[in-house]
């Protein structure tokens, strides 16, 4: 924040085949006459990480030039980049909100402090989610930084509800409250579907002033039954694909023990053997963050046959 300090240049000597990059020269603000040429081992890709000085230039903007010579001692096209070169120390900042001047915050900075702006923005007030903030810098010698415009979301408050669908049957969804604290099951919540195979599960939740998030969605696959295993049905597996968590719920009839094993496509064994006992309705997840991403199988056995059914690890 006090100096330019130009990010690093990554210079490629394309305009002959097999040619190597010999020497690089610059100079700002179309002064060509006043080129600094500096001679460099003969390489193929020239990595250029080095402060440039402009300690004489005036502060604002400028323009920096540079070129590339080839081992035939052929020049490159030029190639220009503006850079604001800073008058010094910044001691403040302002900003506002919105494009409202009424917002505006000003305040002063220790040089060379570190500021958390996320912090201090003054954000209780606003009424809406989407916003924007609009900031500047002030240096020692009393001059403003160009403003810079970012957009953010505010958070909208605690959660007090949930909505949520199959596939795109939104008309059919499920509205729900929930205070604060509560901890929901989906994987217990979700309505059986009708239809075996892959589905879509979307929900959104809402603040307790009444906004909506935008909606999340993820892949879940459902089996009506399990011909391998007879007596289990409605097994849902989801999320598919998962990231750190794969879950399962299951209808048993009659009481019984399940064998769950995580499979790669090898055919190895990476997690498991699991015995679930199961009645009834029950579900559970298993915790795959530590697998690396891929394809994987979670395998259900029993003593009269058993079921593989593939996941997707991201």
């Amino acid at each position: 924040m006090l100096r330019l300090t130009l990010l690093p240049l990554a210079l490629v000597a394309v305009c002959a085949q097999a040619q190597s990059i010999t020497a690089y020269r610059y100079w700002y603000d179309d002064a060509a006459a006043s080129a600094v040429t500096t001679t460099v081992a003969p390489t193929p890709e020239l990595m250029l990480s080095t402060t440039l000085p402009t300690g004489t230039m005036e502060p604002g903007y400028h323009r920096f030039t540079m070129q590339v010579r080839d081992s035939d001692g052929f020049w490159s096209a030029p190639h220009t980049t503006l850079f604001v070169r800073n008058s010094g120390q910044v001691n403040g900042y302002r900003y506002w909100l919105n494009d409202d001047p009424s917002t505006l915050v000003s305040a002063s900075l220790t040089p060379g402090a570190t500021v958390d702006l996320n912090a201090l923005l003054a954000t209780s007030t606003l009424d809406r989610p989407f916003n924007l903030a609009t900031l500047q810098f002030r240096e020692v010698d009393g001059s403003w930084s160009a403003p810079v415009t970012r957009a953010f979301s505010r958070n909208s408050g605690p959660v007090d509800g949930y909505e949520y669908w199959i596939d795109d049957e939104i008309d059919a969804r499920v509205t729900t409250s929930i205070s604060a604290a509560n901890v929901v099951d989906l994987i217990a919540d979700l309505p059986v579907p009708t239809q075996w195979g892959d589905h879509l599960f979307t929900i959104r939740f809402r603040s307790a002033n009444g906004e909506w998030s935008v909606p999340l969605s993820s892949t879940f696959h459902f089996f009506t039954s399990i011909e391998e295993l007879p007596g289990i049905s409605d097994v849902l597996l989801f999320p598919n694909p998962a990231t750190n968590h794969i879950g399962m719920r299951v209808n048993a009839a009659l009481g019984k023990s399940l064998q769950v094993e995580l499979i790669d496509t090898r055919g190895q064994l990476v997690q498991g053997a699991d015995t679930w006992h199961i009645h009834g309705t029950m579900n559970r997840q298993w915790d795959i963050s530590a697998l690396a991403p891929g394809t994987y199988v979670l395998r259900l056995s029993d003593e009269q046959g058993s079921k593989s059914i593939p996941f997707v690890k991201e």
